[in-house]
């Protein structure tokens, strides 16, 4: 479905692309029949399913689109049709003129407290509604949320569970640093990870990363994801009792997404928490400082015998974490360095509580460090790299945006491979951390396609990395 003008299902008109994810690709179209703008997401069937999972997934996706088409919220993109076009399911969704809250972070890095408790109140009270009909969301994040200039609204219900949990293919659904503990360690998705998922969503529109970061592996996210520690939020302020009690490790002991959404709209009202929140403990440092003793004549050492007990507990734990998450790393969609050792497990679902600042030794003076990159210099060389040095391409990008955008090295690979030529044209710095520029894609069918994109760019240390991007218009030839 890449040619402008196309009508498909006989009655929805492509106007243009409006972006891409790991799920598919979202086309502006134009309904026909009632003369309405809607939004037409084409879902990506991966080519290593086999005929019979393929057939699945289809029938998974049509029936997802049907259910989430029965719940209509005012902070909702609503399902209005669900077709088959070109062998794919499409969804037909409501178009919202808005940008996702991924973009808007990426540009932004964080935002301010009572933003955050408004757009979590919102979006909470759309997935308590979704709670109340049996829709479990399962993959809630920045990149499936939308912000508009009057309102906030929330997209994508059941999708990843439609595409990637057939049985036979043993595919994790969700996005690794969003997700609950106990789905990082192979357990299943229900309400009370959706409540999970949106506390990580929150936190990190606050503290600008998830609360087990982001990182190139995603074998290590996973372990500190099933191992449940994670930072104790330092922007939060009001917010904080919110957090700690939707990031609970134990999901009896977070509150219910009509709970989160009251507590949230509080925090955004600045009208005081709900008794439940306001007497939650902010952890202790995890190991105290212990009391001064007084010199020993012959220290006490620790037997060999309790090292060794010690060392085998240790060994279990991480064979109880290693073999959960396992089970959630049957999927082919996660990339990173496998080389890279996990970090060993942490007491599971207690917040690490951020450590006294060390001052920094004095050093010799330094020479001025080279300039660094802006960013129409980092677009323009992620282009003049393509498509014959897809790694090189591959590593301008964004941990977050491999993952949630290219959906995965095999998917990014699979874009390119019919682009016989492109060219970035036009290509200017926009803002501080954001450029503009013209894309011209020549296809190996003879297609020409045009594409204006804005691109939101993140500091790597010295250079610049690709967090998002934002088709602002598409033309086919």
């Amino acid at each position: 479905m890449s040619a402008q003008d196309r009508l498909v299902a006989g009655r929805y008109r492509v106007e243009s692309r409006l972006g891409s994810g790991a799920m598919g690709v979202v086309w502006k179209a134009s309904d026909e029949r009632l003369s309405r703008t809607v939004a037409v997401k084409e879902l990506h069937l991966r080519q290593s399913l086999n005929d019979s999972d393929v057939q699945t997934a289809k029938r998974r996706a049509i029936r997802e689109g049907r259910i989430t088409a029965r719940l209509m919220h005012r902070h909702a993109i609503a399902v209005y049709d669900v077709v088959e076009e070109d062998g794919r399911p499409c969804l037909i969704m409501e178009y919202l003129d808005s940008r996702s809250m991924e973009a808007v972070l990426a540009e932004r890095g964080t935002m301010p407290v009572a933003e955050v408790a408004k757009l979590g109140a919102d979006v909470a009270s759309a997935l308590a509604a979704a709670h109340d009909a049996g829709i479990v969301h399962r993959d809630v994040k920045p990149g499936n949320i939308l912000v508009a200039d009057d309102i906030t609204k929330i997209t994508d219900f059941g999708i990843s569970r439609a595409l990637g949990d057939a049985s036979t293919t043993g595919v994790l659904a969700g996005t690794p640093a969003y997700l609950a503990p106990e789905v990082a360690q192979g357990g299943k998705a229900d309400f009370h990870t959706d409540v999970y998922s949106l506390g990580s969503t929150l936190y990190a529109a606050l503290e600008g990363h998830p609360p087990f970061g982001l990182g190139d592996n995603s074998i290590a996210l996973l372990h500190r994801v099933a191992a449940g520690e994670f930072d104790v939020p330092q922007n939060a302020e009001a917010l904080t009792p919110v957090l700690l009690r939707m990031l609970a490790a134990e999901p009896a002991q977070r509150p219910t997404m009509h709970e989160a959404q009251r507590a949230l709209a509080a925090v955004s009202d600045g009208k005081e928490l709900p008794e439940s929140f306001t007497s939650v403990p902010v952890p202790a440092p995890a190991k105290p400082a212990r009391p001064e003793v007084p010199p020993q004549p012959e220290p006490v050492r620790e037997s060999s015998k309790n090292r060794g007990r010690y060392g085998l507990i240790l060994v279990g734990a991480l064979l109880v974490v290693g073999a959960g998450v396992t089970a959630a790393l049957l999927t082919g969609n996660l990339t990173g360095d496998r080389s890279a050792a996990p970090p060993a497990p942490a007491q599971s679902g207690q917040p690490r509580p951020e450590p006294a600042p060390t001052p920094a030794p004095q050093s010799p003076e330094q020479p001025d460090p080279p300039q660094p990159q802006t960013p129409d210099q980092v677009v323009s060389e992620y282009y003049a790299a393509m498509p014959d040095d897809l790694d090189e391409a591959w590593h301008q990008l964004t941990p977050d945006y491999q993952t949630n955008h290219a959906g995965g090295y095999e998917a990014f690979s699979e874009f390119w491979e019919p682009v016989e030529n492109v060219q970035a044209s036009g290509v200017t710095t926009e803002g501080a951390n954001s450029a503009l520029a013209t894309i011209t894609y020549s296809f190996d069918d003879g297609r020409t396609v045009v594409e204006k994109t804005r691109y939101s760019l993140v500091r790597d240390g010295e250079s610049w990395k690709i967090a998002a991007t934002t088709v602002l218009s598409s033309n086919t030839r």
